[in-house]
């Protein structure tokens, strides 16, 4: 989860060509959530990938395709794990996550996926993050538990 948020700063700074990034974040102890929201003012998903790509994706194109696996934008380095991780956990945690580019919406909890296009645009991207925090379960990457089957 925390290097899944880290990636999220690392692509708002890299991705979007904003000056500056914004976050807040807060726990509800009677709910068992934290929510955690990051937001930038940058180029947004859709100018990104379709400048990257050459391609004409609407907005929530663009986000559906990056929130998939190995899906990234960066030129010669992987890449592409962060919103993926963070969408797998959010699933098992039976959390929320929405992304709102552009003129999109993106939403995924335990309902599933619901898209959408606004009328209007916002300028950047907004990165919702909601995490249950009454969940016992604990998660690891495969990558980590193969780790662990070595040693």
């Amino acid at each position: 989860m925390i290097e899944g948020i880290y990636e999220i700063f690392v692509n708002a700074q890299i991705h979007s060509k904003t000056d500056f990034i914004y976050t807040c974040g807060q726990f509800y102890p009677n709910k068992n959530k934290i929510e955690f929201t990051i937001v930038d003012t940058g180029i947004g998903f859709k100018e990104r990938i379709n400048q990257r790509f050459s391609r004409n994706l609407s907005a929530v194109q663009a986000i559906t395709w990056a929130v998939q696996d190995k899906m990234t934008t960066k030129v010669g380095v992987s890449g592409g794990i962060g919103l993926a991780v963070l969408k797998e956990f959010i699933r098992m945690n039976k959390g929320k996550m929405q992304i709102v580019s552009d003129d999109g919406f993106f939403q995924f909890d335990e309902s599933g996926q619901v898209t959408r296009t606004f009328n209007g645009q916002f300028p950047g991207t907004i990165v919702n993050l909601q995490f249950n925090t009454d969940d016992d379960s604990n998660y690891s990457l495969k990558s980590e538990i193969e780790l662990d089957d070595i040693f």
